[in-house]
C-alpha cells in the first residue's frame, strides 16, 4: 500500500508540473481577526489571513456564471472556481484532514485568474485504503462589496475605487503572515 501511494503521488506531481496549474491560498485567522459580533462583518483590523501559499494543482476550473442569487439590490451573479489537487499538497500547506472534517476551510480564500475567492466546499476524490490522494476544492468568487473591509486584498476589486479610505494605522493592523520556513522560490515547498 505504501508503494502505490508513493507511485501515485509521483505520477500526480508529474502530471502537475506538465499540465497542472496553481493557485493561492490564504487561511482565515479566526483569532487575529476583529468580527462584528451580529453582523459577521469586519472591523478594527478585519479579517487576518496567514500565508500566500502556492498550492500546485492538478487541474483549476473558472466558470464564468449567469447564476443569479436574489439579494435586495436584484440579482447577483457570481463565478465559481474548481481546483483539483493532491491532498499530499494540503497537508504541507497546513490544511488536515481534520480541517476538512470538521468545516474549519470556510472563511479561507483563493486567489486565481485575478480575482479572489471564498472556498465553499473541500471534498476528498480518491481514496486508496482510506488514504485521501485526490482533493476537490469549490469556491464562488468574492464580490467587490465583499471585499470593502479587507483592505490586504484590495487588488483584487474589480473597481478599486469602491475601497473606502484606510489610515496607515488599520493598514498595519492587517498583517498577512509568511510561511515559516517555506522557500518562496519554489513553489513546492
Amino acid at each position: 500500500m505504501n508503494t502505490e501511494t508513493t507511485l501515485i503521488h509521483r505520477a500526480l506531481r508529474g502530471w502537475q508540473a506538465r499540465t497542472g496549474d496553481s493557485v493561492t491560498y490564504f487561511r482565515f485567522q479566526h483569532a487575529e481577526s476583529e468580527m462584528h459580533e451580529v453582523y459577521d462583518e469586519a472591523t478594527g483590523a478585519g479579517r487576518v489571513y496567514y500565508g500566500r501559499w502556492q498550492l500546485p494543482a492538478l487541474h483549476v476550473t473558472h466558470v464564468e456564471s449567469a447564476n443569479a442569487d436574489p439579494r435586495d439590490s436584484g440579482l447577483y451573479v457570481v463565478d465559481t472556481l474548481r481546483v483539483v489537487l493532491e491532498f499530499d499538497q494540503l497537508v504541507k500547506h497546513g490544511l488536515t484532514e481534520m480541517d476538512i472534517r470538521h468545516g474549519s476551510f470556510q472563511r479561507d480564500r483563493i486567489a486565481y485568474d485575478n480575482a479572489l475567492w471564498a472556498v465553499q466546499r473541500v471534498n476528498v476524490l480518491g481514496q486508496i485504503r482510506r488514504r485521501d490522494v485526490v482533493v476537490v476544492i469549490d469556491a464562488i468568487q468574492v464580490q467587490n462589496d465583499e471585499l470593502v473591509n479587507d483592505p490586504q486584498f484590495a487588488q483584487y476589486l474589480t473597481d478599486p475605487t469602491e475601497l473606502p479610505a484606510v489610515t496607515p494605522e488599520q493598514m498595519a493592523q492587517t498583517v498577512i503572515h509568511p510561511e515559516e520556513g517555506a522557500d518562496d522560490d519554489d513553489p513546492y515547498s
